[in-house]
């Protein structure tokens, strides 16, 4: 199968959006030789021709021997959160562009999901991945204690990776609310309003807790912010935000009183569950008090930088209250983007395009009000232009930077970002530690990653006039 690089991304220059139309940085120290509208369109072309084409959720792929066909899809940890990430991606690109096959590549994901999380036969519940008869995977893991056997009716024979956790959720999240702000086929759109709705009660009903078809709270399914299992901010932004995303979409009254009566504790007379083992104060006031993104020593958590980036845009973009959107604004700037501690690991040097996209684009500002803000965009961007054409599995030399820490998982880290061109990520670089030391890593070419973290971040640029349509 021959897949060529071609331009046709469409769309014109500013923000989609109707935000402030600044002038940003573009790279200019890069003279890339494909665009990033070419290899947003391979990518575009491939998610859907291949990484799709096993059962409807985005999965990393083997391709034969010859390269020219998938051999298997690859079960990963979170196939659900990638799944929710490349639905984000088709809804920023459709709202740049209109092409009609970014909503149609949706309904595929969500007509999936749709069977991911029936397949558990509990309401509002999803496995991490499916296994689904008939379809090649690069292992078989049914009988084993990670995979259950489907006990819905109408799902004979599938299997489902169990345990789901927060972080899976956190990223469909994301999906749904960027498919609810920018689709417009009402069958779709009536689609994810139940699914939201199902998310909603699950939480609702459960404490908002994650309980699993064994009716336990699964591993990492604690959301209330008094469960201690995280930090407390980091539990209360993102059990914030899905409220906050299934309210808007369904108009709910009830969890608009919980909302705001139970969770942010700026409406009174609500009567609220007792949920909490202790009274620490309001969600908000954690987000701000005790969020700890930053932290000494090498040892900040960029899993967790990104699950809160995924739940802070689409509750910013919901939140209509003056006095919380402005004090969300102040835990996006004070404790998510910049850092000046200088034992902690700032946000904006990284070059990280999702995190700088997202932070740009719900703050409004522009480079002249933020001196910190134009040269991260510009590090953003040089970012995507040396992201590679193609996601096999590259060659990555041995590191030889000089090691000046470790990390939270006893890792190398280094002083300065490890260059793109020697640094190994799979099908999500956004999440990764850029200052790890690299260990050698062979070529395969026949392994090939899925591209949402390319796709969310130049579409979220796009949508939002960060990014030029002829860069």
């Amino acid at each position: 199968m021959s897949l060529s690089l071609s331009a046709g991304c469409g769309g014109g220059g500013g923000p989609v959006d109707g935000g402030p139309d600044f002038d940003w940085p573009a790279c200019d120290e890069i003279s890339a030789t494909v665009s990033l509208a070419a290899k947003a369109a391979y990518f575009d072309k491939v998610s859907r021709e291949r990484h799709l084409a096993g059962d409807g959720l985005l999965r990393n792929i083997n391709l034969s021997e010859n390269l020219e066909s998938v051999e298997n899809w690859h079960h990963v940890e979170n196939t659900i959160l990638w799944s929710g990430m490349y639905i984000a991606s088709q809804a920023f690109r459709y709202a740049v562009t209109r092409e009609s096959v970014a909503q149609e590549n949706a309904k595929t994901v969500v007509a999936a999901l749709r069977q991911l999380t029936d397949v558990t036969g509990v309401r509002g519940l999803y496995g991490r991945s499916f296994a689904k008869p008939g379809v090649s995977y690069n292992y078989d893991g049914s009988g084993t204690t990670s995979w259950t056997a489907s006990p819905d009716a109408n799902h004979i024979g599938w299997w489902y990776r169990n345990d789901v956790s927060k972080d899976g959720y956190d990223g469909l999240m994301f999906g749904y609310a960027a498919a609810m702000e920018h689709f417009d086929d009402q069958q779709l759109l009536t689609d994810i309003r139940r699914l939201l709705t199902e998310i909603g009660d699950h939480l609702t009903a459960n404490g908002l807790q994650i309980i699993g078809a064994d009716g336990h709270v699964t591993e990492h399914g604690a959301l209330y912010h008094s469960a201690w299992d995280d930090f407390p901010g980091f539990n209360a932004l993102l059990a914030s935000s899905f409220i906050k995303t299934v309210q808007t979409a369904t108009g709910d009254q009830g969890l608009d009183d919980f909302y705001y009566g139970c969770l942010m504790r700026t409406r009174q007379g609500v009567d609220c569950p007792d949920i909490e083992t202790s009274d620490i104060g309001s969600y908000i006031d954690s987000m701000e008090d005790m969020l700890y993104l930053f932290l000494p020593n090498c040892k900040q958590n960029y899993d967790n930088f990104d699950m809160c980036y995924q739940a802070i845009y689409p509750l910013l973009r919901r939140e209509q209250d003056p006095g919380l959107r402005a004090r969300l604004l102040g835990v996006l700037r004070n404790n998510m983007f910049h850092s000046d501690d200088p034992d902690t690991q700032s946000i904006d040097p990284l070059g990280n395009s999702f995190f700088t996209f997202a932070y740009a684009a719900l703050t409004g500002d522009g480079p002249d009000d933020d001196p910190l803000l134009g040269p991260a965009v510009n590090r953003a961007v040089c970012i995507l232009k040396n992201f590679p054409q193609e996601k096999f599995d590259r060659h990555i030399p041995q590191g030889t930077q000089p090691e000046v820490c470790r990390s939270r998982l006893d890792e190398p880290v280094a002083t300065e970002p490890i260059p793109l061109s020697e640094y190994a990520f799979d099908n999500y670089l956004w999440r990764l530690d850029f200052f790890k030391i690299q260990d050698e890593r062979p070529e395969n070419r026949r392994l090939v990653y899925s591209p949402e973290d390319y796709l969310v971040a130049y579409w979220l640029g796009r949508y939002h006039g960060l990014i030029d349509p002829d860069l």
